[in-house]
């Protein structure tokens, strides 16, 4: 597959999955949202976490907040990416109240306030990403921005990496050019599925 091929299926995968997502209802997006951070708090690799990299949901992404919270009541360090649009990378920042410490700033996106401290990415065991779409090889789409992408192909990815997805973003399969990273596993309100090393730690 050309390059053009793959930004073409991927192209055709985002407004497909957005499609599905549209006919989740508010009350649904919810149920299964907490549903798949059941899911994510299962698996072994975040429950040993001492410092976690999340994400601050848009709207049709899986609602994390009650993953967040359920961590930072044991006491884990959570971190919320602060984005850096010009040079496009992320940051990750320790929070404490989803509420007070976070702002909405470009494209919707709420992020750490700016008297907040980042953290190095070396401190971060595991992350939780959202996507528009997953398969199951642990193949990821986002929206094309690459933010995630550049993190987790950086001399600094976390340990593992866990994908948030509602079952109506698994996709057949998604192209995975050369910059494209693949999550370690996936939490879906039906599932934790895990992928390579991930799968071969836990059948160790």
């Amino acid at each position: 597959m050309t390059a053009e091929q793959a930004r073409e299926t991927k192209a055709d995968l985002r407004a497909l999955v957005r499609g599905r997502l549209r006919d989740l209802t508010g009350h649904a997006r919810a149920r299964l949202s907490h549903a798949a951070c059941d899911q994510a708090l299962a698996w072994p690799p975040l429950a040993r976490a001492v410092c976690v990299l999340a994400y601050a949901p848009m709207p049709s992404e899986v609602n994390v907040e009650p993953l967040i919270e359920s961590l930072l009541a044991r006491g884990v360090c959570v971190c919320i990416p602060r984005v850096d649009w010009d040079a496009g990378t992320i940051s990750p920042v320790p929070v404490t109240d989803l509420l007070a410490d976070l702002t909405v700033v470009e494209h919707g996106v709420r992020q750490p306030r700016e008297t907040l401290a980042a953290v190095g990415m070396e401190q971060v065991q595991a992350i939780v990403v959202p996507a528009v779409a997953f398969d199951l090889t642990g193949g990821r789409l986002g929206r094309g921005g690459g933010f995630y992408d550049r993190v987790l192909g950086g001399r600094t990815r976390p340990g593992l990496v866990l994908g948030a997805g509602f079952e109506a973003q698994i996709v057949d399969g998604i192209p995975m050019e050369g910059h494209d990273q693949r999550v370690d596993a996936l939490a879906t309100p039906a599932r934790l599925i895990e992928f390579g090393a991930a799968r071969a730690a836990t059948e160790e």
